[in-house]
């Protein structure tokens, strides 16, 4: 099953849909600021759930980014903003969530030279007055246990994910002045092309943060149809609608209340019902698959082990009954499953190899190797601690004779 933090949107804020760089940022950071351009205030410091807020190439304030921002474009319906919101695994501890947003923020920078806002959002809680509280800012929990109960399944729905508003213009990081649009990711041949490197070197830093804390747990960002050419997911997934914060409460609630019987519910819970059922089928059949394969592996290994035997009892009888030097030194040469070692003589040796009753290494334990292990579905043992050291090596300072 693909992972749920499997997700990053892409959004597009331009002024032809009512969009302002100046409120998206408020509302990300959890701020109050003023648009210079129109004169309007944007109140969001009052919100909550604001776990983390860096700005990346801009050494201002974000009030001031994104003023900036908007009095660089003239155009009507100017993109001023382009999002990424990504889904953070509920593995990665808050500190890895920031250091793997802000390592993708650089990476971003280095590559396009924009400048960014990273905002680090926590979930919701399941309770509807909890989350009400939360939204307002009111919640009432020391810091410790509020980032405890944000991991706590039965409690919030562990959807932490971050806002990075990036600008669509270059930024000097010595001047703060703007340059030239970003148009490579805006242009039709070479958009979805850098938005699919994008999207790739998100998933490559997410998986790598959580192999370096020790968890199994992976994210594919790979479409549906792509997944299931690869041979990694059923054919037919169909791709779930997001609802946005409005509706997905209201489903919250319908189905506190009993079912979500609205017509993006019930469409949801036909996809979510579609998917499942496929995904069970095609796990079973894979399965099953597997269990034949390891069949005809065992099959083919016993087949090639008796041949095996077969052929070192075959050079084994040759070697014993060489008449002479010679014949054992042509025997010793066309043999297959005889190695000669460095010390000693290698008639000696191929002798001493001929007249054991076994072929098998001493070396290898009887069926050491023999049991079977299902690669998809095998977890490595935890790894050993390091013993101490039995000496200390300490440094010491040695004078030399005093001169008299």
């Amino acid at each position: 099953m693909i992972h749920p933090a499997s997700r990053l949107e892409v959004v597009i804020h331009s002024r032809a849909d009512g969009r302002n760089a100046v409120k998206s940022g408020a509302y990300c950071a959890r701020s109050s600021w003023r648009d210079g351009r129109t004169g309007r205030y944007f109140r969001s410091a009052r919100k909550g759930g604001l776990l983390s807020h860096e700005l990346i190439n801009w050494e201002g304030t974000a009030a001031m980014l994104w003023n900036n921002a908007e009095m660089a474009e003239t155009r009507g319906n100017a993109r001023v903003v382009r999002e990424l919101r990504p889904s953070l695994p509920a593995e990665l501890p808050l500190a890895e969530q920031v250091r793997l947003v802000r390592g993708f923020c650089l990476w971003l920078r280095d590559n396009y030279g924009v400048a960014m806002q990273a905002d680090i959002h926590a979930p919701r809680f399941l309770d509807g007055a909890k989350e009400n509280r939360h939204q307002a800012g009111k919640i009432a929990m020391a810091q410790e246990d509020y980032l405890e109960s944000l991991f706590d399944p039965s409690r919030t729905n562990r959807n932490f994910h971050a806002h990075i508003l990036m600008t669509t213009r270059e930024v000097c990081p010595l001047t703060g002045a703007f340059g030239g649009k970003t148009r490579i990711l805006d242009d039709r041949k070479t958009g979805p092309e850098e938005i699919l490197r994008l999207r790739q070197e998100w998933e490559s830093r997410t998986n790598a943060a959580l192999k370096r804390i020790g968890s199994q747990a992976r994210i594919d960002l790979r479409s549906y149809r792509t997944m299931a050419a690869d041979g990694n997911a059923p054919d037919g997934l169909i791709a779930q609608d997001h609802l946005g914060p409005r509706r997905a409460a209201r489903s919250r609630r319908l189905r506190e209340e009993g079912e979500d019987t609205s017509i993006a519910g019930r469409r949801r819970q036909a996809t979510q019902t579609h998917n499942n059922t496929a995904w069970q089928a095609w796990m079973l059949l894979r399965a099953l698959e597997r269990e034949k394969s390891r069949d005809s592996a065992a099959v083919i290994a016993q087949e090639r082990e008796a041949a095996r035997k077969k052929e070192a009892d075959a050079e084994r009888h040759r070697l014993q009954t060489a008449r002479s030097a010679e014949d054992a030194e042509a025997a010793i040469s066309q043999a297959t499953q005889f190695d000669s070692i460095k010390t000693g003589s290698a008639l000696f040796q191929a002798l001493s190899w001929a007249s054991q009753k076994t072929d098998e290494p001493a070396s290898q334990k009887p069926d050491e190797f023999s049991s079977e292990v299902d690669l998809e579905t095998y977890e490595p043992p935890p790894a050993a601690s390091h013993p101490k050291p039995v000496l200390e090596v300490k440094r010491v300072r040695v004078r030399g004779p005093r001169s008299r």
